[in-house]
């Protein structure tokens, strides 16, 4: 080997090792064939973006409406909104049952699912509980 080979080859080395990782194993080939390929954007899945009070507000009152619609009731309130599959899930406070005196009313949890545009994907009655009842008790 002369020494303009081993020369290069020590060039070729510090090149190498200048580069980050992932960038130096895309250039050598397994065949041999040592040019630069174009880097392929990796599938990662977008991270969450958040909402302003309006964006959720809206949200709120789109659940709000389907579930009327699909229910036939309204909702009393919004007890829950966060982000679910690339969408949202609204957890709606519904009075199923009303009673006397009002404490007793039976009340239920609807968790109602929308996709990034706000259109409706399902919804699920969660507990039902009377509104006097605390969190957590007969469950």
């Amino acid at each position: 080997m002369s020494r303009s080979d081993k020369a290069t080859l020590r060039a070729e080395g510090r090149e190498r090792r200048r580069r980050p990782p992932e960038e130096a194993q895309q250039d050598e080939q397994p065949n041999g064939d040592n040019r630069r390929q174009e880097k392929s954007p990796a599938e990662k899945p977008e991270p969450p973006r958040g909402a302003g009070g309006d964006e959720l507000a809206e949200i709120a009152a789109q659940a709000r409406e389907l579930l009327r619609s699909l229910r036939g009731v309204e909702a009393e309130s919004v007890s829950g909104i966060g982000r679910a599959n690339g969408g949202w899930r609204v957890t709606l406070e519904v009075v199923e049952l009303r009673r006397i005196p009002d404490s007793t009313d039976v009340l239920a949890s609807y968790d109602v699912e929308l996709d990034g545009d706000g259109k409706f994907l399902g919804f699920e009655r969660g507990r039902r509980y009377t509104r006097s009842q605390a969190e957590g008790a007969g469950r």
